[in-house]
């Protein structure tokens, strides 16, 4: 009976977690003419790049794969 718990509380304890990391929220980019015509990892490192007048804070997350998490928000989307 005890293993039966443990297998259930192991077994709902995944998608929990699962969940609890896709609340995490990142911020969209602009809806602009910079940002709309942003390819590229490299047209965001002009303005972001290290050194740069809008460079990443020290603390973001090293990957250099913007658009994994970062899309432009289209207009009427922050109303959602």
């Amino acid at each position: 009976m005890m293993k039966s718990i443990l297998y259930l509380l192991l077994i709902l304890t995944v998608p929990l977690i699962l969940y609890i990391l896709s609340l995490e929220t990142v911020s969209p980019t602009p809806y602009d003419e910079e940002h709309i015509n942003a390819k590229t990892v490299q047209d965001c490192f002009e303005c972001h790049g290290d050194d740069k007048e809008y460079a990443r804070s020290k603390d973001h997350p090293p990957k250099d794969q913007c658009f994994k998490c970062h899309s432009p928000e289209k207009p009427g989307d922050s109303d959602k």
